[in-house]
């Protein structure tokens, strides 16, 4: 009898000096916005400062908001042999990207494999499940080549040694076989 397995992994995707400079940009413009708001009554010469106040924490939460939903971090369950695929958005939002079948997979391999290129080209939809954007071609990412109601989508994760027992299992003609390490015999001194 097969046992049940179960994987469940997450990455947080890094956006790099991108994230830094928009903060930056988005901070500085929060902060002038507001200095205008208080200086603008003085300048009319009305008392307007319950609704500077107002329009100052407007702009504050707008901020927090923003910075926020840049945080996105990619979830993973793998149960048996189905999978499904996730977002969270600012820690507390959290969407279905898809759900599919190991057995429906066209291909299961690393990005480093001859069909990454090819297999990128003819799929319509690329989704990257990584933890930079534009990632490396290296042997810690793989993805999953899906062909689901007439479209091809591509996800591309980073990859675990337990998950590729279960691609075997459930999909060995669509995974990519691996080279096992040869193992030395030490000669056996009985038998010289």
């Amino acid at each position: 009898m097969l046992q049940d397995s179960f994987i469940e992994t997450s990455v947080r995707r890094k956006n790099g000096i991108s994230e830094v400079l928009f903060n930056t940009f988005l901070i500085t413009t929060a902060i002038i916005a507001i200095v205008l708001c208080f200086i603008f009554p003085l300048y009319v010469g009305e008392n307007l400062y319950f609704i500077s106040g107002i329009l100052a924490f407007g702009i504050v939460a707008g901020v927090v908001i923003l910075i926020k939903r840049q945080h996105k971090e990619y979830e993973v369950e793998i149960s048996n042999d189905l999978v499904d695929c996730a977002i969270i958005l600012g820690d507390n939002k959290r969407d279905e990207l898809i759900s599919f079948s190991l057995k429906d997979c066209e291909y299961i391999g690393p990005v480093t494999s001859d069909r990454f290129k090819t297999d990128k080209e003819k799929a319509n939809i690329t989704i990257k499940m990584t933890d930079y954007k534009e990632f490396d071609i290296d042997e810690k990412y793989w993805y999953w080549l899906i062909p689901t109601e007439g479209i091809k989508v591509m996800i591309v994760f980073i990859y675990k040694d337990e998950m590729y027992p279960v691609f075997r299992r459930y999909n060995p003609r669509g995974t990519i076989a691996m080279a096992m390490p040869r193992v030395k015999k030490d000669k056996d001194p009985e038998n010289e």
